[in-house]
């Protein structure tokens, strides 16, 4: 969740200087400008005005400056002014582009709580399952590394901000019109692919947990095809309905409406995790030592350059790098703060924070389940296990769910649901965005056809596959990871892309960028 600092206009087209700017050549930038680039991470000026400057950001907001930078990870400037021409005041409803918001800015502390909002929440449930195959070193490494890549490139996003706005006079607004800027039409298309990409596997990725945890909560026993212990895929259809009208409908209201809930599921979330893996420790203490799950330092040697070794350290690499996938949504946050230089410190701070509440998670889940660590924490929150229980095929996953993984379950699941009615309109409108010959240019039907083939899609997803953690882990090695490289070749270029090198040393920009 993110936390909005509203102007009235946030994310549509570009304010009537900035295209002024963009269409007139700057006043013969030089090459200082890109020297001035300032890189120092001033974290000792994020606390400036106190805790009541945080008191004070509008609680009402976060959803909707949530929604805006989703839409920002997919949709350009321009791309949102030509759907917000044709599509009018439905579109300004749908994507948070509202007549009168207050004018509200948002402060680097309300920036770290929204970043810290937006990375805590379903990732918690598996990340103690990254430690069997692996040991003790190798999966937390992977997730501080997947905490250090992004907080390298969320440095790099917004120095090369400041260098594109130094040298093109450029105005960036969302994550395409930076990577247009910096690369081009084509980087800016192949951005907006894989953004749109990774929501769409986000979207499949939440169903099938969605489906898992209802099913912990309220199992299904009906035979699915053959399948008897297969109730999590009658939940996936049970929940279609819900995103049927995510796709037809404009359920955004329901996620600014309840954006204030933010913070307490987040606390509750770590809170509650902690709690699973301590009773997992707990409990372990109880077992027959010659039965107490295994623990290792590092695999084996031989195992190292086993193909089986390989792809479970991708998985696991991923799966961590996939914890902090929130670069897409910088550019808009950052044109929505009070002080857009805190963006790169305040971001950085969050990650680490957010990356202290996960190791406790990984080093006390390994510790107390051992080698048969659940996929999903919720499962091993059980209690009133049958005698003997320990000797049992994922005897971790027997007996009755307590009330603290009840809770984790309905909370994490309440959540999901809540930030599907952002991620789903918004994916839609990316693939309109993406063929609008065909989607907003051509035939009725065709709009409609393809949000009921999103739904399907989605369903099948849902039904085939059966570990989020392996859906997580695909799709961020898929699409989540190149708009993190993106950054490093923006700025691996002294001329941004339209730009021609004077004789005097100055630049000439061009007017379309």
């Amino acid at each position: 969740m993110a936390l909005h600092g509203s102007s009235p206009q946030v994310l549509g087209a570009v304010h009537a200087d900035a295209a002024t700017a963009s269409s007139t050549p700057p006043s013969s930038p030089a090459r200082s400008d890109v020297d001035d680039v300032d890189w120092d991470l001033d974290f000792a000026g994020l606390w400036e005005g106190g805790w009541e400057e945080l008191l004070r950001e509008d609680a009402e907001q976060i959803g909707e400056a949530y929604q805006a930078s989703i839409l920002g990870g997919v949709l350009g400037a321009d791309d949102e002014h030509e759907i917000e021409e044709e599509m009018g005041e439905g579109f300004k409803e749908s994507s948070g582009h509202r007549e009168g918001r207050r004018e509200h800015k948002l402060s680097a502390k309300g920036l770290i709580s929204n970043f810290v909002l937006s990375i805590v929440g379903s990732t918690v449930l598996g990340l103690a399952s990254q430690m069997p195959r692996l040991g003790w070193i190798l999966p937390p490494i992977s997730v501080v590394a997947g905490c250090i890549i992004v907080s390298e490139n969320t440095r790099l996003v917004t120095a090369t901000i400041d260098k594109l706005q130094a040298q093109k006079g450029i105005t960036v607004l969302a994550y395409p019109d930076f990577v247009r800027g910096a690369l081009g039409i084509w980087g800016k298309r192949i951005s907006s692919a894989t953004s749109m990409l990774a929501l769409l596997g986000m979207m499949c990725t939440t169903l099938v947990l969605e489906a898992q945890n209802f099913n912990f909560l309220l199992p299904v026993h009906w035979s699915w095809f053959g399948c008897n212990a297969c109730g999590h895929k009658w939940w996936a259809v049970f929940l279609t309905p819900i995103g049927l009208a995510y796709v037809f409908g404009n359920p955004g209201i329901l996620m600014k409406r309840a954006a204030f809930l933010g913070p307490i599921v987040c606390i509750l979330t770590i809170i509650l995790a902690w709690m699973g893996v301590g009773m997992s420790v707990a409990a372990s203490t109880a077992m027959p030592e010659v039965c107490r799950g295994s623990h290792k330092l590092l695999p084996a040697p031989s195992e190292f350059f086993s193909v089986a070794m390989v792809l479970e350290l991708a998985k696991v690499g991923s799966y961590g790098f996939y914890n902090f996938a929130v670069i897409v949504t910088v550019p808009t946050l950052r044109n929505q703060m009070k002080n857009p230089k805190k963006t790169a410190p305040a971001a950085i701070f969050a990650y680490i924070l957010a990356l202290c509440l996960f190791l406790p998670i990984m080093f006390l889940g390994y510790l107390g389940f051992g080698n048969e660590v659940p996929e999903n924490l919720v499962d091993g929150m059980r209690d009133d296990r049958p005698s003997g229980w320990w000797a049992l095929n994922r005897s971790w996953e027997t007996g009755k769910l307590t009330v603290a993984g009840a809770c984790l379950d309905l909370i994490v699941t309440i959540n999901l649901l809540m930030t599907e009615a952002i991620y789903i309109p918004c994916t839609v409108l990316a693939i309109e965005a993406s063929f609008p010959g065909l989607f907003r240019r051509g035939p009725a039907w065709a709009s409609k056809v393809m949000r009921g083939v999103v739904v399907a899609l989605r369903l099948l997803v849902a039904v085939g596959i059966e570990s989020f953690v392996a859906m997580s882990a695909l799709v961020a090695a898929l699409f989540c990871v190149c708009n993190n490289i993106e950054p490093r070749l923006a700025l691996g270029s002294d001329v941004p892309q339209g730009a021609a090198r004077c004789t005097d040393g100055t630049q000439r920009t061009s007017s379309r960028h």
